[in-house]
């Protein structure tokens, strides 16, 4: 009769085999662990990356240019209204000093934006300006956005979730 006992050589034979059994699993979760930590680093530093283009807006925007929305909703449709252009004695093209809400109130007047925008404008018909208000974004761009309830510009801006400018 065979006893069921393994043998020494069995014995070290199964030994092996668990021994190089958990050294692969353990390589394994190294491996596994070192692709995490490194995806994980990826991804904050594109994460970092996009936060900065957005903090980061053009110069021209955030210093020439407004976002004029359609509604009180930073999240509602926008048109970009720009400074003009005007031509130096010298030959060179210098954009000229424009308040945001000036930018967006010819915006509403000519129906670009609001409750006209669907329509292209029309030469010699002008639209309602309602009562505007401009904010703050996070990128540093001005956002100008009509205030029918005529709400203090502070309280209105934080409503928004954006800075109220000076």
């Amino acid at each position: 009769m065979r006893s069921i006992e393994p043998t020494g050589q069995e014995y070290a034979a199964l030994e092996r085999m668990l021994l190089a059994r958990a050294a692969a699993e353990d390589r394994r979760r190294t491996l596994q662990r070192r692709v995490t930590i490194v995806g994980a680093i990826g991804l904050v530093g594109v994460a970092g990356m996009g936060a900065a283009w957005a903090a980061l807006a053009n110069p021209v925007l955030r210093d020439d240019a407004a976002y004029c929305y359609g509604e009180p909703d930073p999240n509602s449709a926008f048109v970009t209204a720009g400074a003009p252009a005007a031509e130096a004695p010298d030959g060179t093209t210098r954009l000229q000093e424009a308040d945001a809400l000036d930018m967006c109130a010819a915006v509403w007047r000519i129906g670009a934006v609001g409750p006209h925008a669907t329509q292209p404008p029309v030469d010699g018909v002008e639209y309602e300006i309602p009562p505007l208000e401009a904010c703050l974004r996070l990128d540093g761009v001005t956002a100008v956005f009509p205030n029918e309830q005529r709400e203090a510009h502070e309280p209105f801006c934080r409503r928004l979730g954006l800075a109220p400018t000076d």
